[in-house]
């Protein structure tokens, strides 16, 4: 089975690395993890000092980025700084300039995984764009949608958020009491999309939940005129994925 980065499991062990790319340079600055030994025997505070500031930034960005909290993201690239200075410093101060090539690749790493972070945050079955100050997020305008469960019962509700990986739809009449197997847009009588959907996050009030779209959901004949519609949407300054 392929991996699959998409998901809060993955968000909540990157911050991990943190503490790695730490140890990692002392490990590789003498030969036998001299580096290691000598900061273990010697009590260098200014190691134990980072890793203790790189640990605990770790814990709380994991715990933010599970919530899908945009400042797990920062808090993550704080703790690439700084291991980022403690081990380039280490790596002038002994002159062994050869050990800056591991820093930056840890460093070039981290950056990617920043930004991965960055854009699995974005996904649309992850974002539902409602901001802190608002019980519901914005609606895209001219649609209807509709989920359905597995037993039968459907519900109408809104969509915040739409791209090809996904969707979020929020009800403005109560809890949506069942998980969504299936979304329903459309215009009237005229259906724009039908697509089997897993539920991938719940908002803690019930009343919003992101779907991921199968794997062949938009492929081949979803409807051009949905794609049409988010068109004008984009053109009218509508911020649609």
């Amino acid at each position: 089975m392929a991996f699959d980065p998409n998901n809060k499991g993955f968000l909540s062990l990157v911050p991990f690395t943190l503490p790695l790319a730490l140890i990692a340079p002392y490990a590789f600055v003498a030969s036998r993890f001299r580096g290691l030994v000598w900061v273990w025997e010697s009590g260098y505070r200014p190691f134990w000092i980072c890793l203790a500031a790189l640990v605990s930034l770790a814990v709380i960005s994991a715990v933010l980025l599970h919530r899908l909290q945009k400042m797990g993201s920062t808090l993550y690239r704080v703790g690439v700084v700084i291991a980022t200075v403690q081990t380039a410093y280490l790596a002038m101060s002994e002159r062994r300039h050869s050990l800056l090539v591991l820093v930056f690749a840890l460093f070039a790493a981290q950056v990617f995984l920043a930004e991965k972070i960055k854009n699995v945050l974005k996904l649309p079955f992850f974002d539902s764009r409602r901001r802190w100050w608002e019980s519901y997020p914005k609606a895209i305008p001219g649609l209807q949608v509709e989920v359905s469960a597995e037993n039968g019962d459907t519900m109408e509700v809104r969509l915040s958020n739409f791209g090809l990986e996904g969707c979020f739809v929020f009800s403005e009449n109560g809890t949506i009491p069942f998980h969504p197997q299936m979304v329903r847009i459309f215009t009237g009588t005229q259906t724009l999309l039908e697509a089997d959907v897993e539920a991938v996050e719940r908002t803690h009030d019930g009343f919003g939940w992101g779907l991921r779209f199968s794997s062949s959901a938009l492929e081949g004949d979803w409807s051009k005129d949905l794609q049409d519609y988010l068109g004008y949407l984009r053109r009218s300054g509508y911020e649609v994925a």
